[in-house]
């Protein structure tokens, strides 16, 4: 009984530390630029790109998709998504984001080409500094 006990002990005690240490989401890598194309819903195409290459606003971007709860499986969705977003890393590699905004009531989505599933992100703060550095 003593032997089970420290053997389920140990067992949380290393969960708890891979919870804490390993990060929650993916975007654990800064980009070093953003390539953003909002999508024109009159003309059926997204807009001609622009550029951010603002260190400190790659960074808020890049800390509040991390404020988003991941969900495996997928959604059916009947509209493109407000924006297309290229993330460009250092070493070369990029990511592709498809943000969808206002996709429920108090909720926006967002996928990435490097995972599976969607990113749920609440209308709150992180919210509004995506919307102020997209806009």
């Amino acid at each position: 009984m003593k032997k089970l006990l420290l053997v389920m002990l140990a067992a949380g005690i290393v969960l708890l530390i891979v919870n804490f240490v390993l990060p929650s989401n993916d975007f654990k890598e800064v980009p070093v630029q953003l390539e953003v194309s909002a999508y024109d819903y009159a003309n059926e195409e997204f807009e001609e790109t622009f550029v951010i290459d603002d260190q400190q606003e790659i960074e808020d971007f890049t800390a509040s998709l991390n404020k988003a709860n991941h969900k495996n499986g997928s959604y059916e969705l009947s509209r493109q998504p407000d924006y297309s977003i290229v993330m460009l890393y250092n070493n070369g590699s990029i990511d592709t984001l498809r943000l969808w905004l206002d996709f429920d009531t108090d909720l926006d989505l967002f996928n990435s080409d490097k995972t599976d599933g969607h990113y749920r992100l609440k209308n709150d703060g992180a919210r509004e500094v995506i919307l102020e550095i997209l806009e």
